[in-house]
């Protein structure tokens, strides 16, 4: 089985539910049906990072067809486990990967499992995943000494925390409020985004050149108009 490494110490039954979870996991990465199967319940609810809800035999069905290196589930982590009598919610973050002919697409996975204690043996019986925000684009050479006309304040919406840009050692940094520092990574004339982000900042300018604004465009074409108080 995989384990994450550096996991708080769990109670007796708290272990069952990941040992249950792991071992499911290994079944299914094997493609071992059988196996999966009896750690899943027949009626278990499946709702997918896409928003679709699946049975367990349209799972498996799917899943089955498939050979083994088309996709798998590697580094769990982050185990969170809350037990409460017969039932238990779990909750993990994994990297899972997509084989497409010459490409390895990588997600990063945040999943809750609901189980129920059958015969001594916990069964699944709910399972919900999406996607970490992980941007993969790759960042463009720019003149970084336009990097200080982005400095300021910018305000999303009133009683929001004012976003503040700055440069840093020739690099852009964006911080909300307390909030740990970002880097802003160059895609072209003004554009920007981040890596905890899918979508894209491209700073507007007046008549002048000066920096009034910026542009936030989520991954769905969604646009947000961001001011520049400061």
């Amino acid at each position: 089985m995989i384990y994450g490494a550096d996991q708080p110490k769990f109670s007796p039954a708290q272990q069952e539910v990941i040992n249950a979870h792991e071992a499911r996991t290994e079944a299914i990465n094997k493609r071992d049906l059988a196996a999966y199967s009896r750690y899943v319940a027949d009626d278990c609810i499946f709702s997918t990072d896409d928003g679709a809800v699946r049975t367990k035999a349209q799972l498996m069905a799917h899943v089955g067809k498939l050979p083994s290196e088309y996709d798998r589930t590697v580094n769990p982590r982050d185990y969170v486990v809350h037990v409460y009598g017969d039932t238990a919610v779990l909750s993990l973050r994994y990297t899972g990967h997509e084989q497409f002919t010459d490409s390895d697409i990588v997600s990063e996975m945040r999943m809750t499992e609901t189980y129920i204690k059958r015969n001594d043996k916990w069964l699944l019986i709910a399972r919900q995943w999406g996607k970490i925000p992980t941007n993969f684009r790759k960042p463009v050479a720019v003149d970084t000494s336009i990097y200080k006309d982005y400095a300021g304040q910018y305000e999303w919406r009133p009683l929001d925390d004012v976003e503040t840009i700055s440069v840093k050692d020739g690099r852009l940094w964006s911080q909300s409020g307390n909030g740990a520092p970002e880097e802003l990574l160059p895609l072209g004339a003004d554009s920007f985004f981040l890596r905890s982000d899918l979508g894209t900042n491209k700073f507007t300018r007046d008549a002048q050149g000066r920096v009034t604004g910026n542009t936030y465009q989520d991954a769905d074409g969604q646009e947000i108009h961001i001011k520049k108080i400061k």
